[in-house]
């Protein structure tokens, strides 16, 4: 895997993602990646929960018009946060599935993140295992991730790595 392919993850929201998946078991749950980019990186910094009215064993689906509003509530409340990309929760061990990679190609297709991030909470023997993916415009490209903490309240990290914000989906 090239060094170029990582994204930086917070802490919360992995924590987020393993509880849903959690509380959801044995069903699958899912929601939406909030973040920024760094570096020409994801900085996954929100992981946001959109519960679904039938939840099922073997699929996920947010509802209707879910994705764009929670990206725009997180915006609200700073103005660098953007979309992106979609994470669920598979009950079972198992990589991503043909209807995971055509959704994340469809969102690439048709949405403002050209290159979204899939990230699978998949279930182990010792809890959620977190699997994360990058859309490269051809195929998922697995993801190295980085813990890390919130976003640092100015506009620029330590360091001077610019922010930039993502479209909203």
């Amino acid at each position: 895997m090239s060094a170029s392919w990582r994204s930086w993850l917070s802490e919360d929201a992995a924590a987020a993602i393993r509880l849903a998946a959690e509380r959801a078991h044995p069903n699958e749950t899912g929601g939406v990646l909030v973040g920024v980019h760094s570096a020409g990186r994801p900085w996954i910094t929100q992981a946001i929960e959109l519960t679904t009215s039938h939840p099922r064993p073997r699929f996920y689906e947010p509802p209707k018009g879910s994705r764009q509003a929670a990206v725009r509530r997180a915006a609200r409340h700073d103005r660098r946060l953007g979309y992106l990309g979609e994470w669920h929760s598979h009950p079972i061990d198992v990589p991503p599935s043909l209807t995971d990679i055509d959704t994340v190609k469809l969102l690439a297709a048709t949405g403002d993140c050209p290159r979204p991030v899939l990230l699978i909470a998949r279930r182990t023997a010792n809890g959620y295992a977190l699997d994360a993916r990058q859309w490269s415009g051809r195929s998922l490209r697995q993801l190295r991730v980085v813990c890390a903490g919130p976003l640092p309240t100015g506009e620029r990290p330590a360091g001077g790595t610019r922010l930039t914000r993502r479209s909203h989906a």
